[in-house]
């Protein structure tokens, strides 16, 4: 078996999960567009993320528009709405995480990772 090494936040089971589901004929399709909502706002959705950053985290769950769009094309009234969903969400994740373009495994959906962080004992 050969080893190689990845940049990743996920555990080796959630990664190669993630990396088995990329393989799979449905993964062209976008995850988030049709991913069932925890709260839907006006223009945006909370989703939990199916392949968690579960080595740091014991929730993650994503905000991302309603509409499949890029970060630069949000409309001003989803900017505006998405600083309101910050301070809805601000005493109930510890982080939001934004992936960096060659990070991203679906750059055409614009998304931000919620994350709750594990407690170490240090």
């Amino acid at each position: 078996m050969t080893t190689q090494k990845v940049k990743t936040l996920r555990t080796l089971e959630t990664h190669t999960n993630y990396e088995k589901y990329q393989k799979t004929p449905k993964f062209p399709t976008c995850y988030i567009c049709t991913a069932k909502p925890i709260k839907t706002y006006k223009g945006w959705k909370k989703i939990e993320n199916e392949f968690p950053y579960d080595e740091v985290d014991t929730k993650n769950d994503m905000i991302v528009p309603l509409r499949h769009t890029i970060e630069d094309d949000l409309t001003e009234e989803e900017l505006r709405e998405f600083k309101e969903i910050k301070k809805d969400i601000n005493d109930k994740y510890d982080m939001i995480l934004e992936n960096t373009h060659k990070q991203k495994s679906i750059p055409g959906h614009f998304h931000l990772h919620l994350l709750q962080i594990k407690e170490r004992e240090i």
